[in-house]
């Protein structure tokens, strides 16, 4: 167990500190009671999981401490190993292909690796969404294989194009709209990841697991016109 405390965060907060060091084992006992908050039913404007915090914010201080007895009486009979978590498995088609692979040379010298070698490294690990965070629908997935491992950018772009997948330190990720970043940018995926007109808005959730799988620009456009819902997204490519 890695829970440590609940503190007291502004005058409509709370957070739920699992410690200051980060990793999958930690990730899973946060996603757990995450889940867990969610059930509850609770006067909370949002309930936010990072790697080792999960942050609550409520509509006004007396919705908070109505709360917090009954947070601190459900979280004392969690037990994250058998705590059930609606998590899914995806298979994401991503493009390597040079237009979309803005950093892929950078990558290359860097480790020393043929391009095959950096998509062979990146869409043969199956990774773990510890947190959607940055912005909306952003999933910050680990952990990278120890070759790929690779600094930010020193000089952040100033717009790096929707859908870019992109790896920084031990972690990849996917920008589901266009935005700054620091993010060593790889390849492009051909659909929108997060949508405020579905009730689920983001395609992925915290503990879900995916993989990628290379794809050439043919199949990329192909796939891009469909204009695939979330709903869809979810059929064709989650288990």
């Amino acid at each position: 167990m890695y829970f440590k405390e609940i503190i007291l965060y502004g005058d409509r907060g709370l957070i739920l500190d699992f410690g200051q060091q980060s990793s999958k084992s930690i990730s899973q006992e946060v996603n757990a009671y995450y889940h867990h908050l969610k059930v509850l039913g609770l006067s909370s404007t949002n309930i936010v999981p990072s790697f080792n915090k999960i942050v609550i914010s409520f509509y006004s201080e007396v919705d908070r401490k109505q709360s917090l007895n009954k947070i601190q009486q459900e979280i004392s009979q969690i037990n994250p190993s058998t705590t059930k978590q609606n998590q899914s498995t995806w298979t994401i088609p991503v493009c390597y292909e040079d237009s979309f692979a803005l950093d892929m040379q950078r990558i290359q010298e860097l480790h020393d690796l043929t391009k095959e070698e950096v998509i062979q490294l990146h869409s043969n690990t199956t990774y773990y969404t510890y947190y959607i965070g940055f912005m909306p629908g952003f999933p910050y997935l680990g952990d990278i294989h120890p070759s790929l491992i690779t600094p930010r950018l020193e000089s952040p772009r100033i717009q790096i194009p929707a859908r870019s997948v992109g790896i920084a330190k031990e972690h990849t990720c996917i920008y589901p709209k266009v935005s700054p970043g620091g993010w060593n940018i790889i390849g492009q995926v051909p659909f929108n990841l997060f949508s405020l007109e579905h009730p689920r808005t983001s395609l992925f959730l915290p503990g879900d697991e995916i993989k990628f799988h290379a794809i050439n620009q043919k199949e990329f456009e192909r796939i891009q016109k469909k204009d695939l819902s979330i709903d869809s997204l979810i059929k064709e490519y989650a288990s």
